[in-house]
């Protein structure tokens, strides 16, 4: 297994400007979100037994949030490194003198035009990508070692907290093609990626592994000045707000710089691994039985081309 760490750090860096909005952004969201968790507790204090309940619905209403919040930092934080890094990788180079943040915008936009559709799109992918690990990548083949029945769960776990490392890796090969027909680019990627599926799969569970694992030194590393603050006082509830937040903040680094470098790994992976290859037509049709997500996609791709030709045909309006 290769994470082209050099090939990896050395994109991460040129895009540092990029780095440090993230940072920056993810920054905040953690204060806030450790802010918001302290406001829940301390009027769970103030209303006593009625208050837990309050607190209940309060972080049941946080987590909704951030959900949604997670779709927009998609179109807002992600796609847009996502594609300035797929200019770094195929360029070399930024034009001069760019704001990172805005081109990666400005190249997402000019491609997917509305949010709502690079939802779809990504919506699609993740359902077809989903029905490809379960009809073929089972765990026992991706492990073939006897007595691993009891570890199924788990694998299976990090499979799926993997997905957006794939889901995100065929964004990127769609930002590559640029070409209008999303929809085209985005079956391309999944059929690539179904073709390779097992070395693919691997490096993103890997790399699932990996963010978890420098997200648990991080979030130790927190919990030393916030422990020791935590320590120092009597209050119960001003001690789970300091654990609270060297939690969020460590979370906010996750987001900010450990996953955008396992991300850039796995594109770099996967153009690797592609490299040279055309959709075979026979997984193509094997999608197609298995995934009716795969089957919209492909119905979209179909659709465009045809919104197209008729367009084309269309004569001029006359005055």
């Amino acid at each position: 297994m290769n994470f082209y760490y050099r090939e990896t750090l050395d994109i991460l860096l040129k895009t540092l400007p990029y780095l440090l909005v993230r940072m920056g952004i993810y920054s905040v969201l953690g204060v806030a979100g450790a802010l918001i968790i302290g406001l829940l507790l301390l009027l769970g204090k103030v209303f006593g037994g009625g208050g837990v309940i309050f607190f209940l619905i309060g972080v049941a209403l946080l987590v909704g949030l951030v959900r949604v919040g997670k779709q927009y930092a998609l179109y807002l934080v992600d796609a847009g490194h996502i594609a300035v890094i797929t200019e770094l990788l195929q360029k070399g180079s930024l034009p001069e003198g760019v704001n990172q943040f805005q081109y990666g915008k400005d190249l997402v936009t000019r491609m997917f035009k509305e949010v709502s559709v690079l939802f779809l799109v990504d919506r699609l992918v993740d359902g077809t990508i989903r029905a490809i690990n379960r009809t073929v990548a089972a765990v026992t083949d991706i492990l073939p070692l006897p007595g691993i029945e009891g570890l199924t769960k788990i694998a299976n776990s990090v499979i799926n907290f993997s997905l957006t490392y794939v889901d995100e890796t065929i964004l990127s090969y769609n930002l590559s093609r640029g070409d209008e027909n999303i929809w085209e680019s985005a079956k391309r990627g999944v059929i690539l990626y179904a073709q390779n599926w097992k070395p693919l799969l691997i490096t993103a569970a890997a790399c699932t592994v990996a963010n978890f694992v420098a997200f648990v030194v991080v979030l130790l590393i927190f919990l030393v000045p916030f422990g020791v603050l935590a320590a120092a006082t009597h209050n119960e509830t001003l001690k789970f707000f300091w654990f609270a937040v060297a939690f969020t903040l460590a979370y906010g680094v996750k987001l900010a710089l450990f996953k955008p470098f396992f991300q850039t790994s796995m594109i770099i992976t996967f153009r690797e691994a592609v490299k040279g290859q055309v959709p075979n037509p026979q997984w193509e049709d094997r999608l197609e039985t298995v995934s009716d997500k795969f089957r919209e996609l492909k119905d979209k791709a179909a659709g465009y081309m045809k919104t197209r030709a008729a367009s084309a045909h269309t004569p001029p309006p006359t005055n």
